[in-house]
Protein backbone atom coordinates (compact mmCIF):
# COMPACT_ATOMS: atom_id res chain seq x y z
CA UNK A 1 0.00 0.00 0.00
CA UNK A 2 1.20 3.78 -0.52
CA UNK A 3 2.28 5.71 2.16
CA UNK A 4 0.36 8.82 2.31
CA UNK A 5 3.29 10.81 2.52
CA UNK A 6 4.39 8.97 -1.09
CA UNK A 7 1.52 9.74 -2.79
CA UNK A 8 2.35 13.13 -4.20
CA UNK A 9 5.67 11.49 -5.60
CA UNK A 10 3.93 8.90 -6.70
CA UNK A 11 1.59 11.06 -8.83
CA UNK A 12 4.93 12.77 -10.18
CA UNK A 13 6.21 9.22 -11.18
CA UNK A 14 2.88 8.32 -12.98
CA UNK A 15 2.09 11.89 -15.03
CA UNK A 16 5.56 11.10 -16.63
CA UNK A 17 6.42 7.51 -16.54
CA UNK A 18 9.19 7.85 -19.03
CA UNK A 19 11.05 10.63 -16.93
CA UNK A 20 13.38 9.62 -14.83
CA UNK A 21 13.72 12.71 -12.71
CA UNK A 22 10.23 12.19 -10.50
CA UNK A 23 12.04 8.94 -9.36
CA UNK A 24 15.09 10.30 -8.44
CA UNK A 25 13.75 12.99 -6.89
CA UNK A 26 12.08 10.43 -4.91
CA UNK A 27 15.21 8.30 -3.94
CA UNK A 28 16.69 11.58 -2.69
CA UNK A 29 13.58 12.39 -0.17
CA UNK A 30 13.61 8.58 1.04
CA UNK A 31 17.26 9.17 1.71
CA UNK A 32 15.91 12.35 3.96
CA UNK A 33 13.37 10.15 5.57
CA UNK A 34 15.87 7.29 6.52
CA UNK A 35 13.09 4.86 7.35
CA UNK A 36 13.48 1.11 7.85
CA UNK A 37 14.44 0.00 4.19
CA UNK A 38 14.41 3.77 2.61
CA UNK A 39 17.83 3.68 1.85
CA UNK A 40 17.56 0.18 -0.06
CA UNK A 41 14.84 1.62 -2.00
CA UNK A 42 16.82 4.47 -2.98
CA UNK A 43 19.34 2.85 -4.07
CA UNK A 44 17.54 0.13 -5.87
CA UNK A 45 15.71 3.34 -8.08
CA UNK A 46 18.98 4.99 -9.03
CA UNK A 47 21.11 1.43 -9.82
CA UNK A 48 18.12 0.96 -12.10
CA UNK A 49 17.79 4.27 -13.42
CA UNK A 50 21.19 4.05 -14.24
CA UNK A 51 21.61 1.03 -15.94
CA UNK A 52 19.52 1.96 -18.74
CA UNK A 53 21.40 4.31 -19.92
CA UNK A 54 24.17 2.13 -20.34
CA UNK A 55 25.48 -0.25 -23.01
CA UNK A 56 23.72 -3.64 -22.95
CA UNK A 57 26.54 -6.14 -22.33
CA UNK A 58 28.82 -3.26 -21.00
CA UNK A 59 30.94 -3.68 -17.25
CA UNK A 60 29.58 -0.51 -15.33
CA UNK A 61 25.75 -1.82 -16.64
CA UNK A 62 26.38 -5.82 -15.07
CA UNK A 63 27.97 -4.04 -11.80
CA UNK A 64 24.38 -2.41 -11.48
CA UNK A 65 22.79 -5.05 -12.49
CA UNK A 66 24.61 -7.26 -9.76
CA UNK A 67 23.56 -4.50 -6.97
CA UNK A 68 20.05 -4.26 -8.33
CA UNK A 69 20.13 -8.10 -7.96
CA UNK A 70 21.27 -7.76 -4.53
CA UNK A 71 18.93 -5.57 -3.61
CA UNK A 72 15.91 -7.23 -4.95
CA UNK A 73 17.22 -10.32 -3.31
CA UNK A 74 17.22 -8.86 0.44
CA UNK A 75 14.02 -7.01 -0.35
CA UNK A 76 12.19 -7.48 -3.12
CA UNK A 77 9.49 -10.33 -1.97
CA UNK A 78 8.74 -7.99 0.43
CA UNK A 79 8.19 -5.04 -1.69
CA UNK A 80 5.71 -7.17 -3.90
CA UNK A 81 3.86 -8.86 -0.78
CA UNK A 82 0.88 -7.31 -1.75
CA UNK A 83 0.79 -8.10 -5.47
CA UNK A 84 1.47 -11.82 -4.42
CA UNK A 85 -0.79 -11.67 -1.91
CA UNK A 86 -3.93 -10.82 -4.61
CA UNK A 87 -2.84 -14.12 -6.54
CA UNK A 88 -3.28 -12.26 -10.09
CA UNK A 89 -0.36 -12.20 -11.77
CA UNK A 90 2.43 -15.53 -12.14
CA UNK A 91 5.41 -12.72 -12.02
CA UNK A 92 6.57 -9.57 -11.58
CA UNK A 93 9.68 -7.60 -12.23
CA UNK A 94 10.86 -4.39 -10.97
CA UNK A 95 12.38 -1.80 -13.56
CA UNK A 96 13.95 2.10 -12.90
CA UNK A 97 12.71 1.23 -9.00
CA UNK A 98 9.34 0.37 -9.38
CA UNK A 99 7.22 -2.70 -10.26
CA UNK A 100 6.53 -2.14 -13.57
CA UNK A 101 6.19 -5.89 -15.25
CA UNK A 102 3.99 -8.68 -14.58
CA UNK A 103 2.94 -11.70 -16.25
CA UNK A 104 -0.18 -12.95 -16.17
CA UNK A 105 -3.47 -14.39 -18.05
CA UNK A 106 -5.18 -11.75 -20.63
CA UNK A 107 -8.63 -13.00 -18.90
CA UNK A 108 -7.28 -11.98 -15.67
CA UNK A 109 -6.38 -8.59 -16.59
CA UNK A 110 -9.16 -7.99 -18.40
CA UNK A 111 -11.15 -8.96 -15.47
CA UNK A 112 -8.90 -7.85 -12.42
CA UNK A 113 -6.50 -4.84 -13.97
CA UNK A 114 -8.61 -2.23 -11.75
CA UNK A 115 -7.22 -4.33 -8.61
CA UNK A 116 -3.93 -4.86 -10.72
CA UNK A 117 -3.72 -0.87 -10.50
CA UNK A 118 -4.50 0.05 -6.88
CA UNK A 119 -1.66 -1.88 -5.94
CA UNK A 120 0.81 -0.96 -8.49
CA UNK A 121 0.51 1.55 -10.01
CA UNK A 122 3.50 1.79 -12.05
CA UNK A 123 3.34 -1.32 -14.10
CA UNK A 124 3.76 -0.86 -17.63
CA UNK A 125 4.70 -4.49 -18.74
CA UNK A 126 2.46 -7.35 -19.27
CA UNK A 127 3.29 -10.79 -20.56
CA UNK A 128 -0.14 -12.71 -21.36
CA UNK A 129 0.74 -16.42 -22.08
CA UNK A 130 -1.08 -19.07 -24.07
CA UNK A 131 -3.70 -16.21 -24.56
CA UNK A 132 -5.48 -17.69 -27.91
CA UNK A 133 -9.16 -16.92 -27.61
CA UNK A 134 -8.53 -13.94 -24.69
CA UNK A 135 -6.86 -11.14 -26.42
CA UNK A 136 -10.48 -10.14 -28.01
CA UNK A 137 -11.51 -9.49 -24.52
CA UNK A 138 -7.92 -8.04 -23.68
CA UNK A 139 -8.90 -5.16 -26.80
CA UNK A 140 -11.95 -3.84 -25.17
CA UNK A 141 -10.13 -3.44 -21.36
CA UNK A 142 -10.11 0.16 -20.85
CA UNK A 143 -6.97 -0.46 -18.80
CA UNK A 144 -4.92 -1.56 -21.76
CA UNK A 145 -4.24 1.88 -22.35
CA UNK A 146 -2.29 1.44 -18.68
CA UNK A 147 0.29 -0.23 -20.56
CA UNK A 148 3.12 0.32 -22.46
CA UNK A 149 4.48 -2.87 -23.85
CA UNK A 150 2.58 -6.14 -24.20
CA UNK A 151 3.82 -9.38 -25.23
CA UNK A 152 1.58 -12.27 -26.72
CA UNK A 153 3.82 -14.43 -28.48
CA UNK A 154 2.68 -17.88 -28.92
CA UNK A 155 -0.96 -18.10 -28.49
CA UNK A 156 -1.54 -21.05 -29.44
CA UNK A 157 0.03 -24.29 -29.17
CA UNK A 158 -2.70 -26.73 -30.90
CA UNK A 159 -2.47 -24.90 -34.02
CA UNK A 160 -6.46 -24.75 -34.23
CA UNK A 161 -7.41 -21.69 -32.33
CA UNK A 162 -9.03 -18.96 -34.44
CA UNK A 163 -6.21 -16.24 -33.21
CA UNK A 164 -6.45 -14.29 -36.07
CA UNK A 165 -9.28 -12.51 -34.75
CA UNK A 166 -7.77 -12.16 -31.42
CA UNK A 167 -5.26 -10.31 -33.63
CA UNK A 168 -7.37 -8.20 -35.52
CA UNK A 169 -9.11 -7.00 -32.31
CA UNK A 170 -5.90 -5.95 -30.98
CA UNK A 171 -4.70 -3.93 -33.68
CA UNK A 172 -7.88 -2.33 -33.93
CA UNK A 173 -8.37 -1.55 -30.17
CA UNK A 174 -8.53 1.81 -29.10
CA UNK A 175 -6.91 1.58 -26.13
CA UNK A 176 -3.77 0.85 -27.14
CA UNK A 177 -2.89 4.16 -28.27
CA UNK A 178 0.06 4.28 -25.24
CA UNK A 179 1.66 0.89 -26.91
CA UNK A 180 5.20 1.81 -28.06
CA UNK A 181 6.59 -2.42 -27.74
CA UNK A 182 4.77 -4.78 -29.22
CA UNK A 183 5.73 -8.87 -29.35
CA UNK A 184 3.19 -11.10 -31.57
CA UNK A 185 5.96 -13.47 -32.00
CA UNK A 186 4.69 -17.13 -33.29
CA UNK A 187 1.11 -15.99 -33.48
CA UNK A 188 0.81 -17.83 -37.51
CA UNK A 189 0.48 -14.04 -38.73
CA UNK A 190 0.23 -13.89 -42.46
CA UNK A 191 0.55 -11.38 -44.99
CA UNK A 192 -3.33 -10.34 -44.38
CA UNK A 193 -2.56 -10.12 -40.75
CA UNK A 194 0.38 -7.95 -41.55
CA UNK A 195 -1.61 -5.68 -43.89
CA UNK A 196 -4.07 -5.33 -40.93
CA UNK A 197 -1.39 -4.31 -38.36
CA UNK A 198 0.21 -1.57 -41.06
CA UNK A 199 -2.76 -0.42 -41.52
CA UNK A 200 -3.62 0.46 -37.43
CA UNK A 201 -3.33 4.21 -36.64
CA UNK A 202 -4.22 3.11 -32.73
CA UNK A 203 -0.65 1.48 -32.62
CA UNK A 204 1.20 4.26 -34.06
CA UNK A 205 3.25 5.14 -30.81
CA UNK A 206 5.45 1.53 -31.35
CA UNK A 207 8.89 1.75 -31.20
CA UNK A 208 9.65 -1.97 -30.70
CA UNK A 209 7.79 -4.80 -33.25
CA UNK A 210 8.88 -7.98 -32.99
CA UNK A 211 6.80 -10.11 -35.62
CA UNK A 212 9.74 -13.08 -35.75
CA UNK A 213 8.39 -16.69 -36.11
CA UNK A 214 5.16 -15.27 -38.48
CA UNK A 215 4.78 -16.42 -41.90
CA UNK A 216 4.65 -13.00 -43.41
CA UNK A 217 6.39 -13.95 -46.73
CA UNK A 218 8.00 -10.51 -49.14
CA UNK A 219 4.39 -9.09 -49.49
CA UNK A 220 3.61 -9.07 -45.46
CA UNK A 221 6.85 -7.35 -44.46
CA UNK A 222 6.53 -5.01 -47.42
CA UNK A 223 2.92 -3.58 -46.03
CA UNK A 224 4.51 -3.63 -42.72
CA UNK A 225 7.79 -1.51 -43.72
CA UNK A 226 5.35 0.85 -45.86
CA UNK A 227 3.20 1.48 -42.97
CA UNK A 228 2.42 5.35 -42.66
CA UNK A 229 1.97 4.61 -38.78
CA UNK A 230 4.90 2.79 -37.82
CA UNK A 231 7.45 6.06 -38.68
CA UNK A 232 8.34 5.86 -34.81
CA UNK A 233 9.98 2.18 -34.87
CA UNK A 234 13.46 2.01 -33.55
CA UNK A 235 13.49 -2.15 -33.56
CA UNK A 236 11.77 -4.09 -36.17
CA UNK A 237 12.45 -8.14 -35.25
CA UNK A 238 11.55 -10.14 -38.72
CA UNK A 239 13.69 -13.39 -38.02
CA UNK A 240 12.35 -16.26 -39.67
CA UNK A 241 9.07 -14.88 -41.44
CA UNK A 242 10.10 -16.20 -44.88
CA UNK A 243 11.45 -12.91 -46.52
CA UNK A 244 13.83 -14.16 -48.86
CA UNK A 245 16.47 -12.47 -50.83
CA UNK A 246 13.99 -11.35 -53.59
CA UNK A 247 11.94 -9.97 -50.48
CA UNK A 248 14.82 -8.46 -48.83
CA UNK A 249 15.90 -6.33 -52.23
CA UNK A 250 12.27 -5.53 -52.37
CA UNK A 251 12.55 -4.17 -48.68
CA UNK A 252 15.50 -2.22 -48.54
CA UNK A 253 13.79 0.08 -51.38
CA UNK A 254 11.50 1.53 -48.49
CA UNK A 255 11.88 4.99 -47.32
CA UNK A 256 9.18 4.42 -44.47
CA UNK A 257 11.16 3.55 -41.52
CA UNK A 258 13.05 7.06 -40.37
CA UNK A 259 13.85 6.29 -37.01
CA UNK A 260 14.91 2.56 -37.28
CA UNK A 261 18.10 2.02 -35.67
CA UNK A 262 17.65 -1.97 -34.81
CA UNK A 263 16.65 -4.82 -37.58
CA UNK A 264 16.50 -8.08 -37.21
CA UNK A 265 16.48 -10.26 -40.48
CA UNK A 266 17.60 -13.51 -39.14
CA UNK A 267 16.67 -16.73 -40.83
CA UNK A 268 15.40 -15.46 -43.63
CA UNK A 269 17.43 -17.26 -46.49
CA UNK A 270 19.52 -14.25 -47.45
CA UNK A 271 22.12 -14.31 -49.49
CA UNK A 272 25.48 -12.05 -50.86
CA UNK A 273 22.56 -10.10 -53.36
CA UNK A 274 20.56 -9.61 -50.51
CA UNK A 275 23.43 -8.28 -48.16
CA UNK A 276 24.12 -5.88 -51.24
CA UNK A 277 21.07 -4.08 -51.78
CA UNK A 278 20.79 -3.68 -47.91
CA UNK A 279 23.73 -1.97 -47.88
CA UNK A 280 22.76 0.05 -50.54
CA UNK A 281 19.28 0.83 -48.79
CA UNK A 282 18.27 4.24 -47.65
CA UNK A 283 17.65 2.96 -44.24
CA UNK A 284 21.02 1.13 -43.91
CA UNK A 285 22.51 4.17 -43.38
CA UNK A 286 20.53 4.96 -40.03
CA UNK A 287 21.06 1.15 -39.06
CA UNK A 288 23.09 0.85 -35.52
CA UNK A 289 22.70 -3.15 -34.93
CA UNK A 290 21.40 -5.63 -37.69
CA UNK A 291 21.15 -9.69 -37.10
CA UNK A 292 21.57 -11.45 -40.45
CA UNK A 293 22.47 -14.74 -38.05
CA UNK A 294 21.39 -17.98 -39.89
CA UNK A 295 21.59 -16.77 -43.58
CA UNK A 296 23.48 -18.61 -46.08
CA UNK A 297 26.35 -15.33 -46.34
CA UNK A 298 29.39 -17.11 -47.11
CA UNK A 299 32.55 -15.47 -48.21
CA UNK A 300 30.35 -12.96 -50.68
CA UNK A 301 28.58 -11.38 -48.23
CA UNK A 302 30.46 -11.27 -45.64
CA UNK A 303 33.30 -9.26 -48.05
CA UNK A 304 30.45 -6.74 -48.56
CA UNK A 305 29.72 -6.46 -44.72
CA UNK A 306 33.30 -5.88 -44.09
CA UNK A 307 33.79 -3.18 -46.57
CA UNK A 308 31.00 -1.19 -44.68
CA UNK A 309 33.10 2.21 -44.06
CA UNK A 310 34.26 3.36 -40.56
CA UNK A 311 31.63 6.21 -40.74
CA UNK A 312 28.75 4.29 -40.93
CA UNK A 313 26.37 4.06 -37.60
CA UNK A 314 26.41 0.20 -37.68
CA UNK A 315 28.84 -0.65 -34.31
CA UNK A 316 26.86 -4.55 -34.13
CA UNK A 317 26.47 -6.98 -36.60
CA UNK A 318 25.39 -10.78 -35.96
CA UNK A 319 26.53 -12.96 -38.71
CA UNK A 320 26.53 -16.08 -36.61
CA UNK A 321 25.75 -19.58 -38.70
CA UNK A 322 26.20 -17.86 -41.63
CA UNK A 323 28.42 -20.17 -43.56
CA UNK A 324 31.41 -17.47 -43.44
CA UNK A 325 34.89 -19.13 -43.97
CA UNK A 326 37.72 -18.66 -41.61
CA UNK A 327 39.85 -15.77 -43.57
CA UNK A 328 36.19 -13.65 -44.08
CA UNK A 329 35.70 -14.43 -40.32
CA UNK A 330 39.14 -12.57 -39.87
CA UNK A 331 38.41 -9.40 -41.98
CA UNK A 332 34.93 -9.04 -40.44
CA UNK A 333 37.04 -9.28 -37.01
CA UNK A 334 38.83 -6.30 -38.07
CA UNK A 335 36.67 -4.04 -39.44
CA UNK A 336 33.94 -4.59 -36.52
CA UNK A 337 36.14 -5.72 -33.35
CA UNK A 338 33.90 -6.87 -30.80
CA UNK A 339 30.84 -5.63 -32.61
CA UNK A 340 30.31 -8.62 -34.15
CA UNK A 341 29.03 -11.87 -33.23
CA UNK A 342 30.40 -14.91 -35.23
Amino acid sequence: MIAQDERPFLDAILAAPDDDTPRLVFADWLDERGQNDDAARAALIRAQCQLERLAPGSAARRALERAAKAILKEHGERWAQELAGAKICRSWTFRRGFLDGVSMSATTFAQKAERLFEIAPTVRTATFPDASNEVTRLARCRFLARLASVDIRDMCSCGYCRIENDLRALFGSKHTQNLTALNIAGDRMDAAGAKSLAASAALARLTVLDVSDNPLGATGVLALAKSKHLGSLKSLHLARTELGSAGAEALAKVKNLPALEHLSLCGNALNADAVRALLAAPVFAQLKSLDLSQNPLRAPGAKLLAAVPAGAKLEHLDVRKCQIPEGAIRTLKKRFGKGVKL
